[in-house]
């Protein structure tokens, strides 16, 4: 069972914060004056039009994730437990592919093998004739829809893990329900549905944490004009003050997000500790942004390693507290056991087990967020080992060439995010099985 932590309150208002506390940071960092923030003029022209259009895409994208994945759960909960358990795996392989390969893998099949036209990168060829406004606004549509149907495709993976995950942390009402003569639909879509919004929604706000890490891949491939590009842009040319106003343009928009998530009805408790508050921000934005500068260069994987960890805390502190209660230590201190002996018997097997899958899980991680580092950044790879470097190189295109040889022969791009996908997955399937469960 994959564990979460209910966000904070005021979640929107903290993302808001939080990327203006990340862009003052990284400005004092890097000994830049804070007066850069304000002259949106020089360095940010047209950014929030930028940030517009990328807030639509994300949108659609969120839109098609919940969608299908909601779909796709529900009906497998419906066909029986084996099926739930193929459908959950087939969740977790599709959230483990690279975002990059993902993108080029589209590209190279949409425009190489069909000849299809994308909007931003190859335009349709119509004659003078259908320029009327439903082929304007077919483009206009198509579009923003390629870029989102690309992302669209791991967040749903995730939320078809998510929703079958989440359906065992629900009150089982089959049988009273069953009694009631309640219809079977009506019991799966209708009181399972409402138990599971919450949860869902929950689930929801932490995929806006990643979302516009992916977007930044798929924007700068399919060259669309929004946000992602302009984040692409300024990481490859180390512009701070571009990087700071990205990251301030990028709370707005979570912000939004977050709002926006709370037509999804339901009310969790939240969490009135420290850490919880601390892991619920866009970390691997942040680590992005700031291990690509040339002066951190040395210490790059090093803060890719800290974002994993702080973003991940909440999750593994909230599984030990709910193993924590279940375990019998009062009951063996009222049989006369010493401490030691209780920790020995009954808190050392729990905890040796929930690190080496804490461990894999952070393996995972790190594994798949290296593959969105370098693609973002293809000068990362020289402060990799060699092997690594040699596996993640196929994923970062500097170039037209480097471009133009992906499209002719993309099976290089495809074994490694194959490669990297697989390598993922089974560390995360070990982490699932090594990781003990409240009963």
């Amino acid at each position: 069972m994959q564990y979460f932590s209910p966000p904070p309150r005021w979640l929107p208002l903290r993302l808001l914060l939080g990327g203006v506390i990340a862009a003052v940071v990284l400005l004092l960092t890097q000994q830049r004056g804070l007066s850069t923030l304000f002259a949106w003029d020089v360095p940010a022209p047209g950014l929030w039009t930028r940030c517009g259009a990328s807030l639509i895409v994300l949108v659609i994208a969120l839109l098609l994730a919940l969608s299908i994945g909601l779909a796709a759960g529900l009906l497998a909960r419906r066909m029986g437990p084996r099926v739930e358990m193929l459908v959950a795996f087939f969740g977790r392989a599709l959230a483990c592919l690279p975002i990059a390969a993902v993108a080029w893998g589209f590209i190279g099949g949409w425009i190489g093998h069909l000849g299809w036209p994308v909007e931003t990168l190859l335009p349709a060829q119509l004659p003078e004739a259908a320029g009327t406004w439903q082929t304007m606004l077919a483009r206009e549509l198509w579009e923003f829809l390629a870029p989102a149907l690309v992302l669209a495709l791991p967040l749903c993976g995730e939320v078809i893990q998510c929703v079958i995950t989440d359906a065992t942390a629900t009150a089982d009402l089959d049988f009273s329900l069953r009694a009631r003569g309640v219809p079977h639909s009506s019991r799966l879509w209708v009181h399972h549905l409402r138990q599971l919004l919450p949860l869902l929604r929950v689930r929801m706000q932490s995929l806006c944490l990643i979302a516009p890490v992916y977007l930044i891949i798929v924007e700068d491939v399919l060259r669309f004009m929004g946000w992602g590009g302009w984040m692409a842009q300024s990481i490859r040319a180390g512009d701070v003050s571009g990087i700071a106003h990205g990251f301030i343009a990028c709370g707005a928009m979570l912000a939004l997000l977050c709002v926006s998530l709370f037509v999804l009805r339901g009310k969790l408790k939240s969490p009135s500790s420290f850490m919880p508050a601390l892991a619920w921000h866009p970390w691997f934005l942040w680590a992005l942004g700031a291990m690509t500068l040339p002066n951190l260069s040395a210490v790059s994987w090093l803060i890719l390693w800290l974002a994993v960890l702080v973003a991940s805390s909440a999750a593994w502190h909230q599984a030990w507290n709910s193993i924590e209660d279940q375990l019998p230590i009062d009951a063996s201190r009222v049989l006369g056991a010493s401490e030691g002996m209780i920790w020995l018997k009954h808190i050392a097997p729990v905890q040796f087990r929930m690190l080496a899958a804490w461990v894999c899980a952070v393996f995972a991680q790190t594994l798949l967020w290296i593959a969105v580092a370098c693609a973002v950044q293809p000068r990362l790879l020289a402060e990799l080992g060699d092997h690594l470097a040699q596996w993640c190189r196929p994923l970062a295109i500097a170039s037209m060439q480097d471009a133009a040889q992906t499209l002719a022969d993309p099976a290089a791009m495809l074994h490694a995010g194959g490669s990297i996908a697989l390598a993922a997955l089974c560390l995360i399937q070990v982490s699932r099985i090594v990781q003990p469960r409240p009963t």
